[in-house]
């Protein structure tokens, strides 16, 4: 599933492709589940003769400002992929979902194998009331994401510190990939109850948490699965991983094999000595 770093990095190559400005003028659905609140009709009307003036990120949704005053709400879940991609290029249509024909003789596609994305279409500032969107915490990339922040939200729970950072209610944007990594470097044991943790326990996780996902960020994000921000580029930072997919190896600090353990389900890799 694409992470915060993985988003922004797929926001950062559409806003430099050439995507911008260009006006939509024609929309094709293979794909009507897709669609959360509206019809392909209503849809479509909505989008036809809109140019896209720029795309920014609410978490780990994807938004598209439009002229007059519309947006349009992604969230790509486990395995959606935006591509930008000349009208001519080759369409592994087994996958496609969706297509936004645009006036330059290029497309924005969306592909998914699993169909589980979505898609939103709101006029200006409604999204911002948006169930899926007001739910959500601060991510550790805002100004206010502080270990006191994180303390208010999660210093009275009960649940392992790993559920509790991907709680998208208590932070935003961090999926299990960087939840191992930040805890490791905050020396944390991933299966910790959150109300045990100190005040300089949570400015560790606010700290390795902005420096981990701005480092991915630089690097593309991390593809260890299906993940690309585009069809020719994959994400490098999955190279620099610490702990994440490690299992049986020696601990980049202390030589101690990595474990790997369940935690509520997810697959969750840490040092059984430097995380005790």
């Amino acid at each position: 599933m694409p992470e915060l770093p993985e988003v922004q990095t797929i926001i950062n190559t559409l806003n430099n492709s050439g995507l911008l400005q260009q006006r939509i003028i024609d929309v094709k659905i293979y794909k009507v589940k897709l669609l959360k609140n509206s019809t392909p009709l209503i849809f479509k009307k909505f989008l036809l003769n809109e140019k896209i003036i720029n795309i920014e990120r609410k978490g780990k949704f994807l938004i598209f400002h439009l002229t007059h005053q519309k947006t349009l709400v992604v969230h790509l879940r486990m395995e959606g992929k935006l591509f930008y991609e000349t009208i001519k290029s080759f369409v592994p249509k087994a996958h496609l979902r969706i297509e936004f024909f645009l006036n330059n003789k290029h497309v924005l596609r969306y592909y998914d194998s699993r169909i589980f994305g979505t898609f939103h279409i709101y006029k200006e500032h409604q999204h911002l009331k948006a169930h899926q969107l007001t739910k959500l915490a601060l991510d550790p990339l805002e100004s206010t994401f502080t270990g006191k922040y994180l303390s208010s939200k999660i210093s009275n729970s009960n649940q392992a510190i790993k559920t509790a950072i991907l709680d998208q209610t208590n932070v935003s944007g961090i999926g299990n990939i960087y939840a191992d990594e930040i805890l490791f470097l905050s020396k944390i044991n991933p299966t910790r109850k959150a109300s045990t943790l100190t005040i300089k326990d949570f400015n560790n996780i606010a700290k390795y948490a902005k420096k981990i996902l701005l480092k991915s960020i630089k690097y593309g994000g991390t593809t260890i699965a299906s993940y690309k921000s585009d069809a020719n580029h994959t994400g490098q930072f999955q190279k620099m991983l610490l702990v994440h997919t490690k299992k049986g190896k020696p601990c980049v600090c202390c030589g101690s094999k990595i474990i790997k353990i369940k935690v509520n389900g997810r697959g969750t890799y840490y040092c059984p000595r430097c995380q005790k």
